[in-house]
């Protein structure tokens, strides 16, 4: 027996993946979600930008998000790693973009360019825009994960593709999402940073909203009438986790297993010490 059995639980509550059964709306998940559905409804505002700290919840918010737009109004590209050059990365939206039936129809993108021509990529990329905006009535959504890491003259790059239009109407908007420091990388590039419509920072969960959070994460997973975790345990987590959501996952995971091995009917600030002061002794 395991501690998903010894607790009861369905499913095991605080994975450290985007799981999005398991999605926690704080105020501030919720005010990123609505502000970046708001800006692709606009479908004219060009860039958004999601920053926080590492273990916020980003990468989750950003999936609930491409899975909450329409799919008879949007084609997504989501990009997990930004890391690359210009044509690397136009070539990666480019090959998604062949993957679409839809798209490929009359054959008139059958042919991957060259990823180190650049001309091409860029001619090719409009062809497709023109399909999805005159054929298929789509939007393009293109979400750039981790992109602290991409550089500068690529961020500047990458704004240009927001210059195509058809009709007087954006044919596609660019999220960037990434760590803090991606704010002050896009404030020293001027004309990148004027095209940011929405900028949208996700705080650390205050102590109430970690306590919710704790307890819905145990409702999804098949708890059900009580908590686990002290009140105790709850302020002292909240200390040591500074109400970030991926500690607070691996220290309720951490405790989940120490109560079952030492068949635990509950978790006190008590159990809690002794796990921390385990990951402090071998850290």
């Amino acid at each position: 027996m395991g501690y998903v059995q010894h607790w009861n639980f369905k499913y095991k509550p605080f994975e450290e993946d985007s799981n999005t059964r398991f999605f926690f709306e704080s105020d501030d998940h919720r005010e990123a979600l609505d502000r970046m559905l708001y800006v692709c409804q606009d479908s004219n505002m060009h860039i958004g930008m999601l920053t926080g700290e590492v273990g916020s919840g980003k990468t989750i918010t950003k999936t609930i998000f491409e899975n909450s737009l329409p799919k008879q109004r949007f084609e997504v590209i989501a990009l997990e790693n930004s890391h690359f050059s210009f044509s690397d990365i136009l070539f990666d939206i480019i090959y998604r973009l062949s993957l679409n039936p839809a798209l490929n129809r009359n054959k008139q993108h059958s042919a991957l360019p060259d990823r180190n021509d650049k001309y091409m990529l860029v001619q090719v990329f409009k062809s497709y825009l023109d399909t999805l905006y005159y054929e298929e009535k789509k939007h393009l959504i293109i979400t750039l994960d981790e992109a602290q890491q991409i550089e500068e003259n690529v961020l500047d790059e990458l704004k240009n593709l927001t210059n195509i239009s058809f009709e007087a109407e954006n044919c596609l908007t660019i999220f960037f999402i990434g760590q803090p420091e991606l704010r002050d990388k896009i404030k020293k590039i001027k004309p990148v940073d004027q095209r940011v419509f929405l900028r949208f920072h996700l705080n650390n969960l205050d102590f109430s909203n970690m306590v919710k959070y704790v307890r819905h994460r145990l409702r999804v997973a098949g708890l059900e009438n009580y908590s686990i975790f002290t009140n105790p345990a709850l302020e002292l987590m909240f200390r040591v986790t500074d109400g970030i959501p991926r500690e607070i996952n691996r220290l309720c995971k951490l405790a989940l297993n120490y109560g079952f091995v030492q068949n635990c009917t509950e978790i006190t600030d008590a159990d809690i010490q002794i796990i921390v002061d385990d990951i402090r002794k071998h850290s």
